[in-house]
């Protein structure tokens, strides 16, 4: 377990120093490291230990990095790895309670059987007025003549059907606005009622904006990701994941990175098209020389925790920059993602949840450390989003880091 978050970083940014530094013996310690860190979960700031659908076991591990969960459901039991990873999941969880509890719903059953439809238990009060629903869409029937010409252009590579604009697919990004979660989520159960909603109420020609303000909590469960709403929220409602490819493309292309490493990026399923979104809105935000390369790494990363550390360090990059616009440029250091500012420091914008001083961090930030030093980058600096044990604080220190902890923006 210690490795694991060596092997995360690893196979989103192509750092295989990492790889090397985490597979060293468990009792091979250096002086002052230690074994990483436990948690007791009801003590996590921002995690709810117990839920009406889930536990989450204790201790909570970590790996010197990431806090590592692990989830007893009803739908199976499962790990998570990382806080960012866990607080999705648990808003995932809260939708699929929600949209349970619809299908208990004689309202909505209602509906359905005034539609001819066979009983699906889909939401409350449900209207049949499709003319007023696409009144209601992003450029009503201009947005779904660029649906069209989007879902042609990216057939069979994005994660809608060619023509995603209409029927069930409109329907799925309009509901999982609702409930606060990523229409194109790898959960697999939210995943599974997503899409048998709203196929019925596609069906149906049901309005599901008119629908959730029936569902009772959903208000309370529409929790947005710090970096995220603003910058990708309508974007993901309103467009079908093939203009999502286009919008990103050109962004990223504008970026200097060239379009066959763009489709590659596009076309990696690790990351849902809200990812790739935020991701590329993230380092639109921040203008300045790297991003192209950061994105080239980012092409290969072979797991879904990988892809959510990228999206979330360029989220707390982008809310760092716009908070301070210091921010002069990406680059790496023992292939770790940093960023120098107009200061003269090099700071890594981390969302690490929990560091330990284990052989494997010790060795990869001693790395990083001399590679700042060697190619004067500038004055080494951290910033995580979690915290750091007394070891991990005097190791960095002795480095010559700076540290700032709690560091969400």
């Amino acid at each position: 377990m210690r490795a694991r978050y060596s092997a995360c970083l690893a196979a989103g940014l192509g750092l295989a120093v990492l790889t090397a530094a985490g597979s060293m013996s468990s009792g091979a310690h250096a002086a002052g490291t230690e074994a990483p860190a436990s948690f007791n979960a009801g003590k996590i700031p921002g995690i709810k230990a117990v839920g009406p659908n889930y536990t989450i076991t204790n201790p909570v591990r970590s790996d010197g990095f990431l806090r590592v969960y692990n989830v007893r459901s009803p739908y199976g039991n499962f790990t998570v790895v990382s806080d960012a990873m866990m607080q999705v999941r648990i808003r995932e969880l809260a939708a699929v309670a929600e949209l349970d509890k619809l299908t208990e719903s004689n309202e909505f059953n209602s509906a359905l059987a005034q539609a001819g439809l066979a009983p699906v238990k889909f939401a409350g009060e449900l209207l049949v007025n499709p003319v007023e629903a696409l009144g209601n869409t992003f450029a009503g029937i201009g947005n779904q003549i660029g649906q069209i010409g989007s879902g042609i252009n990216n057939a069979g590579k994005s994660q809608d059907q060619a023509f995603g604009g209409f029927g069930a697919d409109q329907k799925r990004r309009e509901l999982a606005a609702k409930l606060g979660v990523d229409p194109y989520t790898d959960y697999e159960p939210l995943q599974a009622r997503l899409q048998k909603l709203s196929q019925a109420a596609a069906a149906g020609g049901l309005v599901v904006t008119g629908a959730m303000m029936a569902i009772p909590g959903a208000v309370g469960i529409v929790v947005s990701n710090v970096g995220t709403s603003s910058r990708v929220k309508d974007s993901l409602r309103d467009r079908t994941a093939a203009q999502l490819m286009d919008m990103n493309r050109e962004k990223m292309m504008a970026m200097g990175l060239d379009r066959g490493t763009a489709d590659a990026l596009l076309q990696n399923r690790n990351y849902t098209p809200l990812d790739m979104t935020s991701m590329v809105s993230s380092l639109e935000v921040v203008p300045v020389p790297g991003r192209a390369e950061f994105l080239r790494r980012a092409v290969n990363v072979k797991r879904r925790d990988a892809a959510v550390f990228n999206r979330r360090y360029t989220e707390m990059v982008a809310d760092y920059h716009l908070k301070n616009r210091s921010i002069v440029s990406f680059v790496s250091a023992a292939e770790f993602p940093f960023n120098q500012t107009a200061d003269g420091t090099v700071v890594g914008i981390w969302p690490v949840d929990a560091l330990s001083w284990t052989d494997g961090t010790s060795r990869a930030l001693t790395s990083a450390a001399s590679a700042i030093r060697s190619n004067r980058l500038g004055r080494p600096a951290l910033r995580i989003s979690g915290q750091a044990t007394p070891n991990a604080k005097e190791g960095l220190r002795e480095l010559g880091f700076t540290v700032a902890e709690n560091a969400r923006r």
